[in-house]
């Protein structure tokens, strides 16, 4: 197990529309993540299946062009910076 490399002050969850199931969400976090051996204040989208990161960090948001999803991404993200 590597060591860990994020380290999020603050984050919220966004439930995904179809096709996604019913326990998928965005989650929108904003904290310090190392790079190069120095840490950066950074923000983070990341997908969330039952309550676990998508397979351990590996799958990027994907965001289904037919829903407003996207837009409730951004309008979350938004309020972090």
């Amino acid at each position: 197990m590597s060591p860990q490399k994020y380290f999020p002050d603050d984050y919220v969850l966004i439930p995904a529309s179809e096709p996604y199931s019913q326990n998928t969400f965005y989650k929108i976090s904003m904290g310090q993540q190392k790079i190069n051996d120095r840490f950066y204040d950074v923000v983070k989208i990341e997908m969330i299946f039952n309550k676990e990161l998508g397979r351990g960090g590996k799958i990027n948001p994907a965001f289904p062009c037919d829903s407003d999803d996207l837009k409730m991404v951004l309008k979350e993200l938004l309020k972090f910076l």
